[in-house]
């Protein structure tokens, strides 16, 4: 459901952003998460967490993005385009 959810929301071109929380507390027990001296926990954020809610946030184009891929279309040059989204949402904003 979640991932049919993002899906959905790369489709129109939104980029996610999910929200959670994990309550931390001192566990003699369990000192995985533990952090007595304000250093950072290392991988707290891999286990644990309760998922608040999914947000799909607008990022548009810049108005001068198609016209510049337009022109150096038409001078010959292949336009690629580099990203680390959603590969949904990268093709969405291709189009």
């Amino acid at each position: 459901m979640i991932l049919a959810q993002i899906k959905t929301y790369a489709k129109k071109a939104l980029r996610t952003i999910a929200i959670g929380y994990k309550d931390l507390s001192h566990d003699p027990a369990n000192p995985k998460f533990d952090n007595p001296d304000g250093e950072p926990v290392k991988d707290m954020e891999k286990e644990g967490f309760t998922l608040l809610a999914i947000l799909g946030i607008e990022d548009t184009v810049r108005s001068e993005v198609p016209q510049a891929v337009a022109d150096v279309q038409k001078a010959g040059v292949t336009v690629r385009m580099v990203t680390g989204d959603n590969v949904d949402t990268a093709k969405a904003i291709a189009v």
